[in-house]
């Protein structure tokens, strides 16, 4: 399942601590939507230009050369981006992540349950 993030210690929409998976493909088109990052199906590379120290590493770690530097920030030619995510992977700050990774069942499993003692001791849940 292709998700694009898991947070632990989710107090606010319901009793008890939880931990909320976000998964993306999300059908709807809420006006009200505070996670336009889970609407794609597809893993997509975000981009912060007020996070950008402008090191270059990004550039540098793009196999296909799809990145640029410029006055403006770092711009994608999106005909050459192949959505690896390595830019994502060195950024220092980053200002350039993916959104959108595969997890298992049991991987995410695995998150569930790091928090059980907490959701059980509080009764909240997933």
């Amino acid at each position: 399942m292709l998700l694009f993030d898991i947070k632990r210690y989710a107090i606010n929409d319901g009793p008890g601590i939880r931990v909320t998976i976000f998964m993306k493909g999300c059908p709807l088109a809420c006006v009200w939507c505070h996670n336009p990052e889970g609407i794609s199906p597809r893993a997509e590379k975000l981009y912060t230009r007020k996070k950008c120290i402008g090191c270059g590493a990004c550039v540098n770690a793009c196999p296909v050369g799809a990145l640029t530097l410029t006055q403006a920030g770092i711009v994608t030619d999106g005909s050459l981006c192949r959505t690896c995510g390595r830019c994502a992977e060195v950024c220092p700050t980053l200002a350039m992540e993916m959104s959108g990774r595969e997890y298992s069942i049991d991987e995410v499993m695995r998150e569930i349950e790091k928090e059980t003692v907490f959701m059980d001791r509080s009764e909240g849940g997933v």
